[in-house]
């Protein structure tokens, strides 16, 4: 049997899937015991989002932070989760390092060698903000214009992937200073600084 795209992830979907006629008797239990486990997981998918909400509405740091582009609910809150207090950090580059996004020195004598991310750190602050990094790079919007031109000058040089890299650093260098200063995040500093 072949289902559309999506057609288990709405109630309409396996409304069908249930209604209907099967050759073999143990398929009909088989689904709807498949059902249950699905609305219990969208049941508790829809409280972990209230849960969410509320601790967004709490907490007026999340505001600041989704005043940058691409920064939404769930990168905002693990931001949050993940750095708690940026007063605990010195400057952006320590952050950078806690999440795992500064390269790897081999220092030997007069030798210097830069290598790949370290990667360690809090894994889920990276892969968020990675995704937040994706979005910025790929946004036609007028607020992401300098970022993405950034973006494209040092993906012409490195490459796309070490671009993006580069690019969530400096989006996590930016929202430590809106977090550290108070302040919403402007394009037009951003275009002035570049």
């Amino acid at each position: 049997m072949r289902l559309p795209a999506g057609a288990l992830s709405s109630r309409i979907g396996w409304d069908r899937l249930l209604v209907r006629e099967y050759a073999c008797a143990h398929l009909k239990p088989v689904l709807s015991a498949y059902y249950l486990s699905f609305q219990a997981l969208r049941e508790s998918l829809k409280d972990l989002d209230a849960k969410l909400g509320e601790y967004e509405r709490e907490d007026p740091r999340a505001a600041r932070l989704q005043t940058m582009p691409g920064v939404g609910r769930i990168a905002a809150l693990t931001f949050l989760g993940a750095v708690d207090e940026v007063e605990r950090f010195p400057s952006s580059r320590k952050l950078v390092s806690y999440s795992g996004l500064c390269p790897v020195v081999r220092a030997s004598g007069e030798r210097t060698q830069y290598g790949p991310i370290s990667r360690e750190g809090r894994s889920e602050l990276r892969a968020v903000w990675v995704q937040v990094a994706h979005r910025v790079a790929h946004d036609g919007r007028a607020g992401t214009r300098s970022l993405r031109a950034w973006f494209r000058r040092v993906a012409n040089r490195r490459g796309k992937k070490t671009a993006t890299v580069a690019l969530t650093r400096k989006l996590l260098s930016i929202a430590y200073h809106l977090l550290r200063y108070g302040q919403e995040y402007d394009p037009a500093r951003l275009r002035r600084a570049a």
